[in-house]
């Protein structure tokens, strides 16, 4: 299995989740701690939180493909045409941004009511909310990761994916990042077009063999 295609996905979505969720979450974690070190503990329970969601995810997703996709070609051929839809999407998500929910951005009216005394379960939630945000990367992860036919590569594939996404959220605790937020973007409309053309050709490769 060709895991870095998960990072390159993982990629493809990881600016957008900043560009739409970092302005919302980041200000709460950050503002809570004087020194970059805690700012980096913080940082680290949003990250636990998405790798927890993605996890999950995983395992559905492989518990999913081993019920419902046995190998077959009749199989293969329904995958391959799942990857030419998706990676259309994809394609367009790349060059044109959807308008997406961060549903992490109640968590902070939601802290402060209930988690006053809990400041690291609060990022942790926030994370876990924002790995669950529905996008056309996602849900080509999720076809890719069923198509395996096994649940610990589709766990494993899916953590690839969260390696993808989080290398933008590493420098948060310096906040200087959001300055060049137009450069994320960039790259993660790269990373989807990139990842739109490889599963495309994978697509047809899998129907016309």
């Amino acid at each position: 299995m060709n895991f870095p295609e998960g990072i390159l996905l993982g990629l493809s979505t990881g600016a957008i989740c900043l560009a739409y969720c970092g302005p919302v979450l980041i200000p709460y974690m950050l503002g809570q701690s004087k020194s970059i070190k805690t700012n980096f503990v913080y940082v680290s329970f949003f990250l636990s939180g998405r790798l927890l969601a993605y996890i999950v995810i995983g395992i559905i997703a492989g518990i999913a493909g081993t019920i419902f996709l046995q190998p077959s070609e009749f199989n293969l051929k329904l995958i391959g045409v799942s990857y030419i839809i998706l990676s259309g999407l994809l394609i367009v998500y790349g060059f044109h941004r959807f308008n997406e929910i961060c549903l992490g951005k109640k968590q902070p009216k939601i802290s402060t009511k209930y988690f006053k005394d809990m400041p690291f379960f609060v990022p942790l939630i926030g994370g876990t909310l924002t790995g669950l945000n529905i996008c056309p990367p996602l849900i080509l992860a999720i076809t890719k990761a069923a198509s395996t036919h096994d649940v610990a590569s589709s766990i494993i594939f899916f953590v690839m994916f969260f390696i993808g996404t989080s290398l933008y959220f590493i420098p948060l605790p310096f906040i200087g990042i959001f300055k060049r937020k137009n450069i994320l973007r960039i790259i993660g409309k790269f990373a989807a077009i990139i990842a739109g053309l490889i599963y495309f050709y994978k697509g047809v490769l899998m129907i016309i063999n």
